[in-house]
């Protein structure tokens, strides 16, 4: 009797209570994993070429394989690529799984970068997860046909080595967010992520920098120019290696800070860089030292700390005397401290002629069991 009542009383609940009528059959859906935005084949029929990966589910005996479909079309924005790519696809196109973006060197230099994502920048959700990268001497379709090495589609690869860079220093880690808010900070001066593919290997490598100046690719920095720059971008270890006479000594950076502080002397800004590591001495080549020894403790300190300001040091006179832009972030550093000032003066127009200095305090902490 009372499971007959409880039953009747359910029953109408059941009825009222709204089904998943829109939930997604991933069977019936095209997953974009990554898209590529290129110069399109004819420029006066469309803006861009749009490369878009796809899952493709394999089944094998085992067990499910995922790999890619690559597909490509002309198109005056990314919308109009995803419908007419569309019209060749039997499952319904869904971006929520994307998680990467290239862009190739030849519209990055042409185009306004706001031009070329508008459409994923109004789209939150998908600009919070989103991976980015610029394609050097290359196209961005060219990056979806290489190989990953160890995932099975360049998406996952991308965002695997992007959460492992976090403690590399030889490439720039901005994601698509943060590269966005930098952009629109300092009126179109940023540093993002490198992509460069080797002629004769078929992989990606993801190393250096892209230096956006005026909304567009201006510069790229190598893997050495984006480790100098890191010490005042990003968070992440270093590896140092310095040289005295014959003998080469490699310091591992485990913990750093990088302080600016900016002045101001009579409307004439200027700045002192302050740069404190903290970490292990990992190798050395030809004589060996007994660092037992304080004395010869000291001298590699100095020696070190001489190799870091000439690294620091280049990678702000390359921003000021060769690119003339500011994607170090010294105006992020001046406008906290100096914040009604700041927005009196032309700092893209000043930058190039501020002093700065730079001062390093490098400690070693452990030398290993070699004497």
């Amino acid at each position: 009797m009372r499971s007959k009542l409880a039953l009747f009383l359910i029953l109408p609940l059941l009825i009222l209570t709204p089904g998943c009528w829109d939930l997604q059959d991933v069977n019936d859906t095209a997953f974009v994993l990554g898209i590529g935005i290129d110069t399109p084949s004819n420029s006066d029929t469309a803006k861009y070429k749009v490369t878009f990966e796809f899952a493709k589910p394999l089944s094998t005996r085992e067990h499910p394989v995922t790999q890619s479909l690559v597909v490509s079309t002309d198109a005056d924005s990314i919308l109009q690529a995803i419908q007419r790519i569309q019209t060749s696809i039997s499952r319904k196109i869904s971006l929520s799984h994307l998680r990467s973006v290239v862009i190739g060197e030849d519209i990055a230099r042409k185009e306004n970068f706001r031009n070329l994502t508008n459409y994923l920048i109004r789209e939150p959700e998908l600009a919070l997860r989103l991976r980015l990268v610029f394609v050097q001497q290359a196209q961005a379709r060219d990056y979806f046909y290489t190989n990953p090495r160890f995932e099975k589609r360049l998406a996952a690869e991308m965002v695997a080595m992007g959460m492992l860079q976090k403690k590399l220093d030889l490439v720039r880690t901005n994601n698509f967010l943060d590269f966005i808010i930098d952009l629109n900070r300092s009126n179109g001066v940023a540093s993002g992520s490198r992509i460069t593919i080797p002629k004769g290997d078929n992989v990606a490598v993801r190393d250096g920098a892209a230096v956006f100046k005026n909304w567009k690719l201006v510069a790229w920095l190598n893997a050495d120019e984006a480790q100098a720059s890191n010490w005042l971008l990003e968070k992440n270890q270093a590896i140092v290696v310095a040289k005295e006479g014959e003998n080469t000594y490699t310091y591992q950076v485990r913990k750093k800070d990088t302080k600016f502080k900016p002045s101001l002397d009579s409307g004439k800004p200027s700045f002192v860089v302050k740069v404190t590591t903290e970490g292990p001495l990992m190798e050395e080549a030809g004589k060996n030292l007994d660092f037992s020894k304080p004395e010869n403790l000291k001298k590699m300190e100095g020696v070190f700390n001489e190799a870091i300001r000439k690294q620091v040091t280049s990678s702000i006179e390359k921003s000021q005397k060769e690119i003339k832009a500011d994607y170090l972030g010294f105006d992020k550093a001046f406008q906290k401290t100096y914040s009604k000032e700041f927005k009196s003066l032309n700092w893209n127009e000043i930058y190039p002629t501020i002093p700065i200095e730079v001062e390093v305090d490098c400690s070693i902490k452990g030398y290993g069991l070699l004497k």
